[in-house]
């Protein structure tokens, strides 16, 4: 099954395809209304994950935001069903300032093991950091100039597995799609993995700020 962020519409979706398990379908994201009061990085999120068809959807709330670099406080989050059971929880560290490492992302399911991917594979990041920067700061300088459009960036692809080391779920960051790789999975707590991973490292239809605080709030 593979889920894909649709940003052309409103609210956005995400919405699965493909695979035996299941048919595909798509979820809204609705951010709460009163919305939580932002933090300082962007961080506190409160939205619910909301089915185009008949079917339960799922809350997802701030348990705890994120602290700064130096502290290494992950941002923590709770995904609730509609009676308010934990789905699952899903946590997001950061790289530690002037420390080695990469952001890295945490699925603990309420059934099942617990997985955990990091962005970008470290070979491309050893490439990334004496060639991809200086590509990149080149090509920012002409996009300034108005002679490129920005489109170059550090590795984005995420695989999450589980403490075997076998792979459940990937993020693709050229194609900007999710594949799930293993059965038994809630649409629901995917959908909420790939809300807030896009509103943290969004796609280039998002905008900067991502689908949930890049503006897409009106009506709400």
């Amino acid at each position: 099954m593979t889920y894909d962020v649709r940003y052309g519409v409103f609210p956005p979706a995400v919405v699965s395809s493909g695979g035996n398990e299941a048919r595909g379908e798509a979820f809204r994201l609705c951010p709460d209304d009163p919305a939580p009061a932002p933090d300082r990085y962007r961080s506190v999120h409160a939205f619910h994950v909301v089915p185009d068809t008949q079917g339960p959807s799922a809350r997802v709330v701030t348990e705890r935001p994120l602290g700064p670099r130096v502290s290494g406080h992950a941002a923590v989050y709770r995904v609730e069903d509609p009676s308010g059971a934990l789905l699952g929880r899903i946590t997001m560290r950061r790289r530690r300032s002037f420390r080695p490492g990469r952001t890295r992302w945490t699925v603990e399911p309420a059934a099942g093991p617990a997985l955990r991917g990091y962005r970008g594979r470290l070979v491309w990041w050893a490439l990334w950091w004496p060639v991809g920067l200086v590509v990149s700061l080149l090509w920012a300088i002409t996009s300034l100039l108005g002679e490129g459009d920005g489109g170059f960036g550090p590795p984005r692809r995420v695989i999450w597995r589980d403490g075997t080391g076998r792979a459940h779920l990937v993020f693709r960051g050229l194609a900007d799609d999710y594949r799930v790789l293993t059965p038994g999975w809630d649409p629901r707590l995917v959908t909420a993995l790939v809300a807030l991973h896009q509103s943290f490292d969004p796609s280039d239809g998002a905008g900067a700020l991502g689908w949930y605080q890049g503006g897409n709030r009106r009506g709400l």
